[in-house]
């Protein structure tokens, strides 16, 4: 059976975008058995030279398919191009660089870099890595198969679908306690104590659980879910009007300015000043699908054997 996009329906046929601005982005929703695990398959594609930025986000699997693509982290100086690798979870910007191309991939939710990848997610926090045989196939096979597929983003899609619906099963049950504290993260708690209340741990235990399933420490990880909650609604304002957008966790704007700077690295001046060609792009592909930019994605199943 042919894989439909959960939300509208449709079937991804040999697409011949346009490109806007010399960029095109285009996102699809996995089937609902992934959702929890998988927050949506995306293609890029650019007609040239391009460099922009990324905001912190979950892992994600990345293939180029066609030209050089880089990603490099705050103190990271490679120039050398990554073909088929696996980004850790991150809490601040990264500058994206092309010559032109197209690369192809899928985000993981912390569920599913816990279920599908296992080990302490915080020992990737901010790296990029070749992904090796992490999802139990040769990568370069599996791009290639990318590589032959063209422009048809239906055939690409059912490769990972495939592919990620035989690995699930391949894996055991997600972690009960890190179950846990994905939904107590959901539910946006103000508070560390809060946090621990909510996943039924003390502090120290909970310090360790969000290491090891999603990359970062407690209040790192509130922090950072506030500021992309807000981010999400801000990023595309006109001239800048952030004030009425603002997250109420923040006191002022001045309080969103210090993490914007924090985690992005630059100033929202600076932000919007940006041509941000690509992420705009990005911005309007997550609005079409329904993804916010926080990922504020359909809860967990509530049964076990997640």
């Amino acid at each position: 059976m042919a894989w439909r996009d959960p939300v509208t329906g449709g079937e991804p046929t040999a697409c011949a975008s346009s490109l806007v601005d010399g960029v095109a982005v285009r996102i699809h929703i996995p089937s609902a058995a992934l959702q929890p695990y998988v927050t949506f398959y995306y293609f890029v594609e650019a007609a040239g030279p391009l460099t922009d930025f990324l905001y912190p986000e979950w892992g994600n699997v990345r293939f180029a398919v066609r030209g050089q693509w880089l990603v490099r982290m705050p103190g990271e100086y490679s120039t050398a191009p990554q073909i088929e690798v696996l980004f850790g979870p991150t809490d601040r910007h990264g500058e994206i660089v092309t010559g032109g191309g197209k690369t192809v991939g899928f985000g993981l939710t912390p569920l599913g870099w816990h279920r599908l990848f296992g080990g302490d997610a915080s020992t990737m926090a901010n790296r990029v890595e070749p992904i090796g045989n992490r999802l139990g196939v040769d990568p370069s096979a599996l791009r290639q198969g990318l590589v032959d597929d063209g422009d048809d983003d239906a055939a690409s899609i059912a490769r990972f679908e495939t592919l990620l619906t035989r690995l699930l099963a391949a894996h055991p049950p997600a972690d009960a306690a890190i179950v846990a504290v994905d939904a107590a993260l959901r539910q946006r708690p103000a508070e560390v104590a809060d946090f621990a209340a909510a996943v039924g741990v003390a502090p120290r235990t909970l310090h360790r659980l969000c290491l090891r399933g999603f990359g970062f420490p407690p209040k790192r990880l509130l922090r950072r879910q506030r500021f992309l909650d807000t981010l999400g609604h801000v990023r595309s304002a006109v001239g800048g009007k952030i004030g009425a957008s603002l997250d109420p966790a923040y006191f002022d704007q001045a309080h969103f300015y210090r993490d914007f700077r924090d985690f992005m690295a630059m100033t929202p001046h600076d932000y919007f000043s940006a041509p941000r060609r690509l992420m705009a792009e990005a911005a309007a592909a997550q609005a079409r699908a329904g993804v916010t930019l926080s990922f504020k994605l359909p809860p967990p199943p509530g049964h076990r054997g997640i």
